[in-house]
């Protein structure tokens, strides 16, 4: 009589599921990239760090990333309209793409640190990911600011609401990276909690060094004063304070 001997469970390893680390289908054109990002993102994950070398898929995570965007900054513009309509596009493409350019080298030394040994084109690709899936999120939010842009005259009030839905978004590429990390076996994924933090705080400061990002201003940068972004927030809130009491 022969025994009863367990079988593997395919169902979880760390976690993740074993059909959503799993290779890429449907080749990376534009549309099949988007639709594994927003359904099954890991197979791109697992393209980037077992396929061949190959920068098309990062190309097109960054077109992604510039075209949704600069659609969700032109929205934003509309708050202000004039010169903001293509200003304000400009500063938020630039700004995060720097933003993620400074934090990739310490995102590739936290990985290492955490166990990770992937490749550095396959760091650069998940940081892609980031950015671009982030950016689709924004756009689905689109309508919700266009609204609020067209019907209220607080730029403060539309200020924080483009900051909370920025922690929202970004928040889900941060839960790629930790699935990512998991499921090609990092052993540590404290290290990512740190550089998730540095990454949002250079994002939200470099909102400040470029602004302003909504409302008018005199100039279209303001890089000769430098002010922490608390420090800035608080002198807005303030002026808002000053300003509903002289009415």
């Amino acid at each position: 009589m022969t025994g009863n001997k367990s079988k593997p469970n395919p169902g979880n390893h760390g976690g993740i599921r074993d059909d959503e680390y799993v290779p890429l289908e449907g080749g990376t054109s534009l549309s099949n990239l988007i639709g594994k990002l927003l359904q099954k993102p890991l197979s791109i994950v697992h393209e980037l760090e077992t396929g061949n070398i190959s920068w098309r898929i990062h190309g097109v995570l960054l077109l992604v990333s510039v075209v949704c965007l600069s659609v969700f900054g032109f929205v934003v513009g509309t708050f202000s309209w004039g010169n903001q309509l293509w200003a304000t596009p400009l500063k938020i493409v630039s700004g995060l793409i720097f933003s993620a350019l400074i934090c990739l080298p310490s995102l590739y030394i936290f990985t290492c640190i955490g166990g990770l040994k992937a490749k550095f084109s396959s760091v650069v690709g998940m940081l892609c990911a980031i950015v671009a899936l982030s950016g689709l999120l924004l756009v689905g939010f689109a309508p919700v600011v266009w609204l609020f842009s067209v019907s209220s005259t607080s730029a403060l009030f539309i200020g924080f609401l483009l900051l909370v839905l920025w922690v929202i978004c970004v928040g889900f590429g941060f839960t790629l990276i930790f699935r990512a990390g998991k499921a090609m076996g990092m052993t540590n994924t404290g290290h990512l909690l740190v550089w998730c933090m540095i990454f949002l705080l250079v994002t939200v400061q470099m909102t400040t060094t470029l602004r302003p990002i909504v409302g008018k201003s005199d100039s279209l940068f303001n890089f000769g004063e430098k002010k922490f972004f608390l420090q800035y927030w608080s002198e807005q809130l303030q002026q808002a304070t000053d300003g509903r009491s002289d009415d």
